[in-house]
């Protein structure tokens, strides 16, 4: 695999980004709204998860949706009609010919059309909104974060909305504060897919007829082909499958498990282990376990860091957390056990600490509300740093990612190179780190 520095190399900033968007048909506007023109907002994915993104996006009072882009012509319809925007069901033809007239662009489709769509956006000089988990891939999230590190005027940011919570922001606050010491071990879970989608089974035979209202092809994008299976994969039972999604742990870790990585500031795994019994060929399994090890820093209390994710319905005892005994654990929440104490940290944002397995009340500091998506229009305007971006995403993503992979090599500790994005002991670990793009969907630094 060619390194990050190959990559680098071919990022064009400035001059050269105009140069790049010429040839690409996407000619770039000027990424920050002046103080009397309202920022102009494209979503790419306008159903499901993107409905309620543009939606809040454009609640902020100085946006205006001037396009949206979805395969589903339903979906399309009803955003169109909403915005009285402009509509598109491919969004490279969207760029093309609206890049001038565009400044920003939320992405919220599937997993494996999160890359191209969100690089496109950035090499046309376009501040982009991502959901979760940024990428698909691990190469494509590294590519990603290097192209916006390249480019500090875009404002970028990933889809998780609940790190703006006040417990989140609270609980990060706190464990740099030193609240429960020098960490030492940190455990995260879910309880999906919790029949949200399916997880390991094989893949489906057959073929059905594709809907009138549905363009395949395009839903498809960079993935090989297969057929269509009514009820199958569109809109939202691709999460499970290997070509499209991440599993639970690339859709809910993100969510879950972002406090930690902000409090901390973790970069990436030394090891990783997957133990599961069901993977297939098609999907992944349908619970697991994966444990990883990162370096210790500053905010830990000895030079490895446990991390231990679980899925599935998989709950950690509550004697291992530091909890008292007979607690009923909740689902989603990661829980960080320190020299001094225990911080339980639900999805949600709330709190609690416990010392000695007793539970103890703490004066929490109050915090300016904060909408998430408001904060990166706000980004976008210039008027803050989004916490949320590319860089940081990219390094809890490609985490989270790697239990993606391990899932293939089940029981065996994969020793992880961050900066080559290879498992030195598993060379063929390499196919899943990089796939080759379907002809014609292919982007450049991706």
């Amino acid at each position: 695999m060619e390194g990050s520095s190959i990559s680098r190399r071919t990022v064009l900033k400035g001059a050269g980004m105009a140069a790049v968007a010429a040839a690409t048909g996407m000619a770039p506007r000027i990424a920050r709204a002046s103080a009397n023109e309202k920022l102009q907002v494209a979503s790419i994915g306008s159903g499901g998860m993107g409905w309620a993104d543009i939606r809040q996006v454009a609640s902020h009072p100085d946006v205006e949706v001037v396009a949206c882009c979805d395969v589903d012509a339903r979906q399309l319809k009803r955003a169109t009609d909403h915005f009285k925007s402009e509509g598109f069901a491919d969004y490279r033809e969207m760029l093309a010919k609206m890049g001038d007239k565009i400044d920003a662009i939320t992405v919220s489709t599937p997993d494996h059309t999160h890359a191209p769509a969100a690089m496109s956006g950035l090499l046309g000089g376009k501040h982009v909104y991502c959901q979760k988990p940024l990428t698909w891939s691990i190469h494509e999230s590294r590519q990603l974060s290097i192209v916006s590190q390249e480019n500090p005027h875009l404002a970028t940011q990933m889809g998780i909305q609940r790190s703006a919570s006040q417990g989140k922001r609270q609980a990060i606050t706190e464990l740099q504060g030193g609240i429960i010491g020098g960490i030492k071990e940190i455990y995260a879970w879910s309880d999906r897919p919790a029949g949200w989608w399916p997880q390991g089974q094989e893949r489906p035979t057959g073929e059905d007829p594709v809907p009138e209202h549905l363009n395949w092809d395009l839903w498809l994008g960079t993935a090989e082909v297969r057929p269509y299976k009514e009820g199958v994969y569109a809109p939202f039972k691709w999460r499970g499958i290997f070509d499209f999604g991440g599993g639970a742990i690339g859709d809910m870790a993100c969510h879950i498990a972002d406090t930690p990585f902000h409090a901390l500031g973790l970069t990436y795994p030394l090891t990783f282990r997957v133990d599961c019994d069901d993977v297939t060929n098609d999907q992944f399994p349908s619970k697991q376990t994966v444990r990883m090890t990162f370096a210790g820093n500053h905010m830990t209390s000895r030079d490895s860091l446990p991390f231990t994710w679980t899925d599935g319905g998989i709950i950690p005892p509550a004697d291992v957390l530091g909890l008292p005994e007979g607690e009923k654990v909740p689902q989603n929440c990661c829980c960080l056990i320190g020299d001094e104490g225990t911080l339980l940290v639900h999805m949600d944002g709330g709190t609690r600490l416990f010392r000695n397995r007793t539970e103890v009340t703490y004066e929490k500091k109050e915090l300016e509300p904060r909408n998430h998506y408001h904060h990166w229009v706000d980004g976008c305007l210039g008027k803050v740093q989004t916490e949320a971006n590319f860089e940081f995403a990219s390094r809890l993503t490609e985490s989270m990612l790697l239990g993606s992979i391990g899932c293939h090599y089940p029981g065996s500790t994969l020793l992880w190179d961050a900066t080559n994005l290879r498992a030195k002991n598993r060379y063929t670990a390499k196919t899943y780190v990089k796939r080759e793009y379907r002809s014609g969907f292919e982007v450049e630094n991706l």
